[in-house]
Formats: C-alpha cells, sequence, structure tokens
C-alpha cells in the first residue's frame, strides 16, 4: 500500500468509528528537508524462508488501533500538545 491508500484507510475507519458525517480532504503538504522519497518493505523473503506471515490484516490492526484509542482517551490526553505537533527536520 501506498501512503495515499493507507491514509483513505485511516479515513474510512475514523469515519465509522467517530461516526463522522462530514467530508475529510486529504491536504498535500510541502516535503520536510531531509524526508525520504520512498518507503519500501518487501516480506516475500522473510514469508518464504522462515514461513512467516501477519496474524491480523491491515484494516483490521487499523481497527484494533481506533479502539485502543478510544477506549483509553486518558492516556494520550495527558501528552503534551507541544510534544505531538513538533516537527523534526523542520528548519527554523
Amino acid at each position: 500500500m501506498n501512503n495515499l491508500e493507507i491514509t483513505k484507510n485511516l479515513l474510512k475507519v475514523s469515519k465509522s468509528k467517530l461516526k463522522n458525517k462530514t467530508k475529510s480532504k486529504i491536504i498535500f503538504v510541502k516535503d520536510r528537508p531531509g524526508h525520504d522519497i520512498r518507503y519500501a518493505l518487501n516480506s516475500n523473503k522473510i514469508k518464504k524462508e522462515l514461513n512467516w506471515k501477519p496474524k491480523i490484516k491491515f484494516i483490521d490492526g487499523i481497527n484494533k488501533t481506533f479502539n485502543w484509542y478510544l477506549s483509553n482517551i486518558d492516556y494520550y490526553k495527558n501528552i503534551s500538545k507541544k510534544d505531538i505537533v513538533k516537527r523534526l527536520g523542520v528548519r527554523k
């Protein structure tokens, strides 16, 4: 999956979990300095040599993640906003 497909999956799950009826827009932002052009993972070798397979599907994992956050609001409510919005690699 590419970043856009992952984003669309996240929006789909969030819409169902949060009962959001508004249209969400995907906004493309300027890359930060030093940003990697491409991320890639090929799990064929580990699947073949170690007979590995994922325990859950991606979309199921996203659903479980949303459920965890919805069940643990106090955990992330106490995190400082400045720690969340601070971007690394941005020139000042």
